[in-house]
């Protein structure tokens, strides 16, 4: 009687598990989905084995800042006009706005930031971080709005309401039409974020002074001096405070 109760059990137990795996829907892109280079296969073997998928994308998030943080060198590899596209193209200082627009080591090419991002994500697409950090610096200052769109619109297949990434898209889709304020409009939500990348800060800022807007620019270039990690950008941040303030202007 208990052998029949105990196989009636187990039965039980078997179709509710059954039923249960039937419905589930796991939070991140199925292993297929994960394409990398030989060297970093073994890590990601590790990853879905042991279920560290959230670890091993911040190693990778690591790797990805770690590559773009290397200047490029040669032809074509040189920094260039991060945000070329805000300029006139007659008349002006257009050369000169370029140069300052210009993020050290943000323009380039970096033939390998797409797929390394992307891979980011087909580990761990909640990482809303990297998501923010690799679009942003794809669509601004790579002049790659494409594979940026891509790369949102792919963690936006697991997370569709994430507002972040919904902004991001949006402000890029401004920056194809090169309408500016509507960027400044759109991205304005973002840069008190803790996920903002600090090159979005830039971008604000430069459109703020564009605008005549000088107390916030001057209130963001203190702000990513005080919290970016990036010596270029704070070296660019505190050349700006230094030119702001001798117009009398100072952070808010």
């Amino acid at each position: 009687m208990r052998l029949l109760a105990a196989c009636a059990a187990l039965l039980a137990w078997t179709a509710g598990s059954a039923v249960s795996v039937s419905v589930y829907r796991s939070p991140f892109p199925p292993p297929s989905d994960i394409h990398v280079s030989a060297e970093g296969a073994a890590g990601d073997i590790l990853a879905l084995a042991f279920g560290a998928r959230r670890l091993f994308a911040d190693v990778w998030f690591i790797r990805l800042m770690q590559y773009y943080g290397t200047p490029e060198a040669g032809p074509g590899g040189t920094p260039g006009d991060s945000f070329a596209w805000l300029l006139p193209k007659t008349g002006g200082g257009a050369a000169e706005e370029a140069a300052e627009a210009a993020i050290n080591n943000g323009a380039g090419r970096y033939p390998d930031f797409f797929p390394l991002a992307m891979h980011i994500l087909q580990l761990d697409p909640s990482f809303t971080g990297a998501a923010l950090y690799g679009a942003a610096s794809l669509a601004f200052n790579m002049n790659r709005p494409g594979e940026a769109e891509a790369l949102l619109r792919y963690g936006l297949r697991y997370h569709p309401h994430d507002w972040k990434s919904l902004k991001l898209l949006t402000a890029i889709g401004y920056s194809r039409s090169r309408d500016p304020s509507a960027v400044a409009a759109s991205i304005a939500p973002l840069l008190k974020d803790p996920d903002c990348p600090v090159m979005l800060k830039q971008l604000a800022a430069f459109l703020d002074k564009k605008a005549g807007n000088y107390a916030e620019a001057a209130a963001l270039y203190a702000d990513i001096l005080t919290t970016s990690r990036d010596p270029s950008y704070a070296s660019n941040a505190r050349k700006e405070l230094a030119l702001l303030a001798a117009r009398g202007i100072t952070p808010r």
